[in-house]
């Protein structure tokens, strides 16, 4: 019996997407958003701060839910573009023997090679013939078919002398017991060298929960309920496609679950105060106060610039009025302190620290400053 290590490129590229692609993208889409809608001048939220991470995260969630859809709509496209041996036959997946066999003699009628016209290619028609005669007998031999449904028409190339359900079984289990194992050590290894550190769990998880359903199905001889009782009658009375098949719903649950543990590996880290550096919210230290003084003199730094910008805009119609420039300069400033830069949270709270500091001690009753 002949088992190979099959770790698929469809299996490993997302994780390389999700890495560096949809980030590079996120992060061109925020620079184009910054470009149009913040206007020359005015200054962008720098990164790391909570208006540029929150930015981040909803530039992510929606870079994610085009990146999601297009990858479920991919591989649902070429699952129907292979098609399978039900829709080439073209009868439903729950038909049984007679079915089979009335329907093959109506396409024997019409595309048996010695039934064809003349203007048809006879090797082609041979082909396609033999082609519908394979799909048949795939569907009536039992072991095949409980084989084909769960683990797609790769196994009956992966193990051309099976010949019971055991086998077939057997052969699917040991290459997942691979593929899963290798994707198991890739994992454990990335993070004991401290790649893929955020997110470990997801993608832990997103890993175990495929292997369940796809050893559920392997080992049940029922199609999986949610698929059986609601996916597949709703496809049906809703005309959107064929039917799905188990190995067709693993195939795009796999990719699903990639990219869902990639995705959420890359925004919890944005959640965070500081992603490098996270601090606990109550964190009240002599290092977290240096901090809140230095984004204190950054924001007060950032507020002269802007006003020293808006006086030059100003003062251009007083240009040879010197007394008069200098007038309306003093006048800005103070308009900016006392509207601005007073009206700051971090501001307001540091000002009041420090008047409760003057006051402790005071006499009861005392009015005014001491």
């Amino acid at each position: 019996m002949a088992t190979n290590v099959n770790v698929p490129w469809d299996t490993v590229s997302p994780f390389l997407v999700w890495q560096f692609l949809v980030p590079l993208a996120a992060g061109w889409v925020q620079t184009v958003l910054y470009g149009i809608f913040i206007r020359a001048g005015d200054p962008k939220p720098q990164p790391g701060s909570p208006r540029f991470n929150k930015h981040r995260r909803n530039i992510l969630i929606a870079v994610y839910a085009a990146y999601f859809a297009f990858t479920i709509y991919e591989v649902d496209f070429n699952l129907q573009r292979s098609s399978n041996a039900y829709n080439d036959l073209g009868v439903p997946i729950d038909v049984d023997e007679s079915g089979v066999n009335s329907r093959f003699r109506r396409l024997t009628i019409k595309y048996h090679p010695d039934k064809i016209g003349p203007n048809v290619d006879r090797d082609q028609a041979n082909d396609y013939f033999v082609h519908l005669k394979h799909a048949r007998d795939i569907i009536l031999n039992p072991a095949k078919r409980y084989a084909y449904d769960r683990f797609g028409p790769d196994i009956l190339e992966q193990c051309p002398g099976c010949l019971t359900i055991k086998d077939y079984t057997d052969t699917a289990l040991i290459t997942a017991a691979t593929t899963y194992g290798a994707l198991l050590i890739i994992l454990i290894g990335a993070k004991a060298l401290g790649f893929f550190a955020d997110g470990s769990y997801w993608r832990f998880l997103a890993l175990l929960a495929v292997a369940t359903l796809e050893l559920r199905t392997a080992l049940r001889s029922d199609h999986p309920a949610f698929l059986s009782n609601y996916l597949n009658p709703l496809i049906t009375s809703s005309h959107i496609r064929p039917p799905y098949l188990p190995f067709q719903v693993i195939a795009i649950v796999k990719k699903a679950s990639i990219s869902l543990a990639q995705f959420l590996a890359l925004l919890m880290p944005l959640y965070r105060i500081d992603p490098a550096n996270p601090t606990k919210p109550t964190e009240d230290s002599l290092e977290a106060r240096h901090k809140q003084i230095d984004r204190l003199s950054m924001l007060v730094t950032e507020n002269s610039k802007d006003a020293n910008r808006l006086l030059e805009l100003e003062s251009i119609p007083y240009r040879d009025n010197e007394k008069a420039k200098s007038e309306l300069r003093e006048a800005l400033k103070k308009y900016m302190v006392q509207n601005v830069v007073h009206q700051e949270k971090e501001v307001r709270n540091a000002m009041g620290e420090v008047m409760m500091r003057k006051r402790t001690g005071a006499p009861h009753g005392a009015v005014g400053t001491t």
